[in-house]
């Protein structure tokens, strides 16, 4: 425990101011890091006598070569009357509640506005568990506001169990305020000094003390106490080998329980009369092997305690830790760490049943503390050391509801092998194996097994029986869900409508609303727009569901239905809706992911460059993603694509290469197209093209044309751009290069002209084919620029307007070029489509057209010739606002801010913020 040791504190005035502050002001995150009986423990208990912040204390254990997870949580808040009510007991069960539930435990602890400081120290982190890491990492995140500061102590001579742990660390180092204090073992000097302040003496002969120890400071003062000690052991046990018989018995039975152990349970387990014991372990505190903590007994040192377990031969720990298990089970308290800690005793007592039984308590106890990992970790514990032969149902049972916990804990692989053993021969049928079939499917989909996800659904489906229940709905909206992500449409829209009847008689709200969510998204991709109001009734049922990853999925199908309907507009409303969506670290949510993808690639279509650069930077930033979580990476190259950064554009694509190896359309797609386009600008149109046809061919048989019609666009352009403003004359290859392109995009003609985007891409392709047969019209660019006018897409319509410049140019018709030039310069630039803007300057440099006037705004509206976007820069000019404020008011990078600000002052002619300020006032009248 801290400060069970009473060694003097020598030097180290650097590393103690950095302690010192966290005991004294909010801010601070401190990680002392060290060997063992350096002197972590000496340097928090040396600080905090003069702490002025309220201080909370509590460590990591481990109990016999196990870390005990949550011990250090679950002291924090036994000191303050137990956990938190909303976290403890919650019925939801959800990644997104493990998350409501850390910041609920962080509430508890120190509130944002908090009216007093709190300094929370935490021993060990060595043996820290994934839930305490996370806790802690949000903690010192927001410990400004919580009036916070942090100080943990981490062994660095031991590998962490958890990897968890070293991310940790990192995390927090990053952090502002933060401080990493590395305690080395004393110099000779040191040495020096700490013998003379133990033995009273100057005349030291620090060359042997140093030669013993090297410089560690517990061992030093061990070895002071007893010199004749010529081992490390024999230094560790000094104070043990001078105890009485029964005193030394004690002291082993204290060590089988940890480093620390209740004043009753230490009784309890010595099996010793009341008088015996007290003498006993009045002997072994006078002799300095346990010192008083509290209504505890503690080691000095761990060390000690891991000398003393060091001695026990083996049917001496399998007696001892029977006595521990006995004493603890006995006391029957109610908490994760008693269950934890008995299940391990009775491991190395050689008894697992007894250990199995635990081991579900445990992690039962976990898992409705939301601590999913470490629950997954107990249920791997008690279906190892089970050995009875339970019914098959009690075994299918447990296994479910292990792989949930598993599949919470972020590991669906592992949730779908343990079912898949389950349900291997299982004599389990109907509703209950039919739902083991739909969570296996669930699983294998998470997973990335698509094939096998699909298998397991349609097994699910065949083991239902006539009578239609909730397990009916929950398996066939799976079901549609499924092929809807295949893009086989029609099936997801007859699936989708069976899950939805049985859903509105039996299922729950969250089963209709992702029901309703498929069914209105297929039917809208199909063409039927009347289906996006059964979306819309999906998205208002989804509000009214605890789990808010079904609203993230509604909300993140919404922008896609709506982008299929011709509602550009109301697409960009909810992507921007659904970005508030997103809880605090949602991107841990495969839906949330999900969403914010969807939500990005909304905003890059609609041209909102900058505040998508905000929103990817917010979200990917200084994090490691997984899962759905990589698209962000595609949807940021994309954007880099759009601005000129085809080497940002690789390195994204390269963060979300796991991607290549999924099979499911969009995400062929989203893949093939970034790659494709890239290649292309890197002027490699061989490379191009082979990642488009591997692409179509992946595809071939999915019922969405978008996607094959988009890489196709890509796949033109690069051959047009290959032969150059004059095509020559065709050779063999390049005919029939152009000539299988085209077949594939006869192949994906439109079926109406109702889908907008759809129809502007198709037609842009054609023309791309014309441009490189040296037979575009500027007809042709025209009426593909007003397609993508009509559905908001302004990159596209500049870039159709350049083209058309072009031919216009060709055709002589110089006014007509000066025209679709300007208006392609305009909205590039608006945009921030740089090289786009530098293709129209070149073509503007080349053939010498003078820009078309731009029509000016009247002079109340935009004064001083600023852009829209100047003059709200210069209001936010005028209420004081620093380049950081104006970027997050306007969803804009700092840089941005940076370059608009110059030029307000250009324009304004004056030469400071204040001046500019002054105006704004002024404007503002």
């Amino acid at each position: 425990m801290i400060g069970a040791v009473d060694v003097p504190y020598i030097g180290r005035e650097r590393h103690r101011a950095a302690v010192a502050a966290a005991f004294a002001e909010p801010g601070h995150v401190v990680v002392i890091c060290g060997e063992a009986g350096v002197g972590k423990s000496s340097l928090v208990a040396a600080e905090r006598a003069a702490a002025t912040t309220d201080v909370i204390e509590g460590s990591c254990l481990e109990l016999a070569g196990q870390p005990l997870p949550l011990a250090a949580l679950e002291q924090i808040f036994f000191a303050r009357g137990g956990w938190p009510e909303s976290a403890d007991g919650a019925d939801q069960q959800s990644a997104e509640q493990r998350l409501r539930a850390i910041r609920t435990w962080a509430d508890a602890l120190a509130p944002s506005g908090a009216s007093t400081t709190t300094t929370l120290v935490v021993d060990d982190l060595q043996w820290a568990d994934e839930t305490t890491c996370d806790f802690l990492v949000y903690l010192a995140s927001t410990a400004v506001r919580r009036r916070l500061s942090l100080v943990l102590t981490l062994r660095d001579d031991e590998t962490p169990r958890t990897e968890r742990v070293q991310q940790a660390v990192a995390q927090l180092n990053r952090l502002p305020g933060a401080a990493c204090v590395e305690l080395q073992r004393l110099d000779r000097e040191e040495t020096r000094q700490l013998v003379a302040a133990l033995t009273g003496d100057e005349d030291v002969d620090v060359d042997a003390w140093y030669r013993q120890t090297q410089g560690n400071p517990y061992l030093l003062g061990e070895l002071v106490r007893n010199p004749g000690s010529r081992r490390v052991k024999d230094v560790l046990l000094s104070r043990v080998r001078t105890l009485g018989e029964r005193a030394a018995e004690l002291v082993r039975v204290a060590a089988v329980f940890g480093l620390w152990v209740s004043d009753e349970h230490l009784y309890r387990a010595s099996e010793m009369p009341r008088r015996d014991y007290a003498a006993a372990v009045r002997e072994a505190v006078d002799a300095g092997a346990l010192v008083v903590e509290g209504g505890d007994y503690a080691f000095r040192h761990s060390l000690m305690c891991e000398a003393v377990l060091g001695e026990l031969l083996p049917f001496e720990r399998r007696e001892l830790h029977e006595r521990a298990a006995r004493t603890l089970a006995a006391g029957a308290a109610d908490d994760v760490v008693t269950a934890v800690a008995v299940s391990v005793h009775w491991e190395a007592a050689g008894e697992p049943q007894q250990a199995a039984e635990w081991s579900l308590r445990a992690a039962r106890k976990s898992r409705r503390l939301n601590a999913f990992a470490e629950a997954w970790g107990h249920y791997q514990r008690a279906l190892r050391f089970d050995r009875r032969g339970t019914d098959p149902a009690a075994r299918l049972d447990l296994a479910l509801e292990a792989a949930g916990a598993a599949r919470l804990a972020g590991d669906p692989e592992a949730a779908a092998g343990l079912l898949e053993e389950a349900l291997r021969g299982s004599e389990v049928s109907g509703a209950d194996r039919a739902s083991a079939l739909e969570r296996l499917g669930c699983f294998l989909w998470e997973a990335g097994h698509t094939a096998r996800s699909r298998a397991a659904y349609a097994e699910a489906a065949a083991s239902l029986e006539p009578q239609v229940t909730a397990c009916h709905a929950q398996v066939w909206g799976a079901m549609a869900r499924g092929a809807f992500i295949m893009a086989e449409f029609d099936e997801a829209v007859r699936l989708a409508d069976r899950a939805v009847s049985a859903a509105r008689e039996h299922g729950t709200t969250a089963v209709l609303a992702d029901a309703l969510t498929t069914r209105g998204t297929a039917g809208a991709v199909n063409g039927d727009s009347a289906a996006i109001e059964l979306l819309r009734e999906g998205v208002a049922l989804a509000r009214d569901v605890e789990d808010r990853a079904v609203l993230c999925r509604s909300y993140a199908n919404l922008m896609v239905a709506y982008e299929m309907c011709g509602m550009p507009e109301q697409a960009a409303a909810a992507a921007l809706e659904g970005l508030r969506l997103l809880p605090e670290y949602g991107l841990e949510l495969a839906v949330g992911a999900a969403l914010a993808c969807n939500a990005a690639n909304t905003l890059i279509r609609r041209g909102h460059y900058d505040r998508c650069a905000a929103v990817l930077a917010e979200l990917l930033d200084g994090r490691a993603v997984q899962g759905q979580g990589l698209h962000l990476h595609l949807e940021r190259a994309e954007l880099q694509l759009r601005v000129g950064d085809p080497a940002g554009a690789r390195a994204s694509l390269a963060a979300a290469a796991p991607l290549e190896e999924a099979d499911e359309p969009a995400v062929v797609a989203a893949v093939a197209t970034v790659r494709a386009e890239l290649l292309a600008q890197e002027g490699d149109a061989a490379g191009c093209l082979r990642t488009v046809d591997e692409a179509l061919r992946r595809l071939a048989g999915t019922q969405d044309r978008r996607f094959a019609t988009e890489l196709l666009v890509v796949a033109l352009r690069a051959e047009a751009d290959r032969r150059g403003p004059v095509p020559g004359r065709e050779d063999g290859e390049d005919a029939a290069r152009l000539a299988h392109l085209e077949a594939e995009l006869a192949r994906v003609t439109p079926e109406s002209a109702d889908d907008v985007d759809h129809a502007a891409h198709h037609l842009t392709a054609r023309t791309e084919l014309a441009r490189a047969r040296g037979t575009a019209r500027a007809e042709h660019w025209a009426g593909a620029a007003a397609l993508w006018g009509t559905a908001l897409r302004p990159r596209e319509q500049a870039y159709c307007l350049f083209r058309e410049a072009e031919c216009h140019v060709t055709e002589r018709r110089r006014e007509k070029a000066a025209a679709a030039a300007t208006a392609a310069r305009e909205i590039a630039d608006r945009i921030g489509a740089l090289p786009l803007v530098s293709d129209v300057d070149a073509l503007l440099a080349r053939t010498r057209l003078s820009p078309a006037p731009a029509p000016r705004s009247p002079v109340e509206e935009r004064p001083y010739g600023l852009t829209e976007r100047e003059v709200e820069v210069l209001a936010l000019l005028g209420t004081g606002a620093t380049n950081r404020q104006i970027a997050r008011k306007l969803f804009i990078s700092e840089r941005t801010v940076g370059v608009h600000v110059s030029r307000v002052l250009h324009k304004l002619q004056v030469t400071n913020r204040a001046q500019a300020a002054t105006l704004a006032a002024k404007l503002a009248r």
